[in-house]
């Protein structure tokens, strides 16, 4: 009866409630190619979802300073520890103001069609043209919009909005070419060419996995090469793939510091809406050149990882490392209008006893307070053109009292770290699947399913939707492999 009421509640909540859109947007997850996949009676690809950028898919949990160009929020999940030691985490947010916010600024904006059949699809192709002749009213005259064209290794320039049709007449018969180091190579020697003094985006429509041979060093360090390169260059580069699914992880790696995004889409509808948001975010220049950096205190230790017994019942599992990738130091070439990121460092802390053993803590600690480290996080601002550098102490305080400690939590950076874990368990299930560990597979699932249902309760959100779809999916396909192997009866 409890279960029965519980479904037709939340019914009753999604028929009266506006879901929050994915914010972000910049970078793509993996979220849409997970569900896909699920559904198609396969867990997904580990290479397939880019967990530290599922956690921006989420609504961002605090409101901006509309008065900078960006918002800085850095929080201790506890600030009371207690004395035994504990785990816990730090969240830092970055969010970027508004697009009103900041000032316009042209640029070149050149289009490759890896395969030109797409062209042949006439409601897609439309979708082009009509996204293509938006940017040229857009721009100034004496900006580029270019098709680039390997068969003729040139870039075909669009004078006007008439031309576009006839620009993609011409190439929608040539070949796809499959080698990417001529294709990259040539391309960049083509845009280098541009004789104005604009920076210019690069974006790469593909049905293909850019980097599917990433067994292979060379090719995957020629790519990270090529991206750099152009970077200084004032070349971005950004990836719109449909089709194949990519390996996010991987592509967002590249990308995150060479000021580009990346999409994925499914309709000729999403194509027209990515084109134009792509260009629409490069002309509004916000800030670049982040540096987040986190120092911690000698008796304060990064983990990888948090699956404490108290969300999780599974106590002996051990992650796989590979997939928790997250460092003290982090850089982003550049952040969009309204775009924001969450990172999550998961620490733990020494027992008092341990630490007053230190030398250095006994000089600069008074009445139980426990320095933890700082964080800081640095900025080229166009808006004030200059670079901001900005810094966070972070303090505990150890207590005996228990109901001290607990009213010290910091529910939101809690959540967060929770959400986060969706994405890992994702990751994580076709490996325990092949070692033939169905049981903490299914709990893992279920207990996080159990969890995202409150927090949807509480305040809905269509990604936390979305992975309750997700989890589910995945937990019948483990329950059904598990039976029909008689893991379980």
């Amino acid at each position: 009866m409890k279960n029965i009421l519980h479904v037709i509640f939340t019914v009753i909540l999604i028929g009266f409630i506006t879901f929050p859109a994915f914010a972000g947007g910049k970078t793509d997850s993996g979220r849409d190619s997970s569900l896909n996949t699920i559904e198609a009676g396969k867990f997904v690809d580990p290479g397939a979802v880019d967990a530290y950028a599922y956690i921006n898919d989420y609504a961002f949990p605090y409101e901006i300073n509309k008065n900078d160009d960006l918002s800085i929020f850095v929080k201790l999940e506890k600030e009371r520890i207690l004395t035994i030691g504990d785990k816990f985490n730090l969240f830092i947010g970055l969010h970027v103001n508004n697009k009103d916010y900041f000032k316009r600024n042209e640029g070149n904006y050149i289009v490759f069609i890896h395969n030109p059949e797409i062209l042949l699809r006439t409601e897609w192709k439309n979708s082009i043209i009509s996204a293509l002749g938006k940017i040229r009213q857009a721009q100034k005259t004496n900006a580029v919009l270019g098709i680039f064209n390997p068969a003729d290794k040139k870039i075909i320039n669009i004078s006007n909005v008439n031309s576009i049709q006839t620009v993609l007449n011409k190439i929608q018969t040539t070949k796809k070419i499959y080698n990417m180091d001529t294709l990259l190579d040539q391309s960049f020697k083509n845009m280098n060419e541009i004789k104005n003094n604009y920076s210019t985006r690069f974006l790469w429509i593909t049905d293909s996995d850019l980097l599917k041979s990433n067994n292979s060093t060379r090719e995957w360090q020629y790519f990270n090469y090529l991206m750099k390169l152009q970077s200084q260059n004032k070349i971005s580069f950004s990836y719109l793939g449909y089709g194949e699914t990519p390996n996010w992880a991987l592509m967002n790696q590249a990308l995150k510091n060479v000021g580009g995004n990346s999409y994925y889409i499914n309709s000729n509808q999403e194509l027209e809406e990515k084109i134009w948001d792509d260009y629409d975010r490069f002309v509004y220049p916000t800030i670049e050149n982040i540096k987040i950096n986190v120092s911690l205190m000698p008796w304060v230790m990064e983990t990888r990882f948090d699956y404490r017994a108290e969300w999780y019942p599974v106590t002996n599992f051990m992650p796989t490392a590979s997939y928790y990738t997250h460092t003290l130091n982090n850089e982003i070439k550049n952040m969009d209008s309204g775009e924001h990121k969450i990172y999550l460092y998961y620490l733990n802390m020494n027992a008092i006893n341990k630490t007053e053993s230190d030398l250095y803590y006994r000089t600069i600690s008074k009445d139980g307070n426990a320095p933890v480290g700082f964080c800081s996080v640095q900025y080229y601002s166009y808006n004030t053109g200059k670079t901001i550098y900005k810094t966070f102490p972070l303090q505990a305080k150890y207590t005996e009292n228990y109901d001290e400690y607990t009213a010290y939590i910091n529910k939101d950076v809690s959540k967060y770290s929770i959400l986060q874990n969706t994405s890992f368990i994702l990751k994580e299930l076709g490996n325990l699947v092949n070692r033939g560990d169905y049981y903490t597979a299914i709990l893992l699932v279920d207990r996080q399913i159990d969890i995202l249902r409150g927090y949807f309760a509480e305040k809905p959100d269509s990604a936390i939707e979305k992975d309750i779809e997700t989890l589910n999916k995945n937990k019948e396909l483990l329950m059904e492999q598990a039976k029909s192997l008689s893991y379980i009866r």
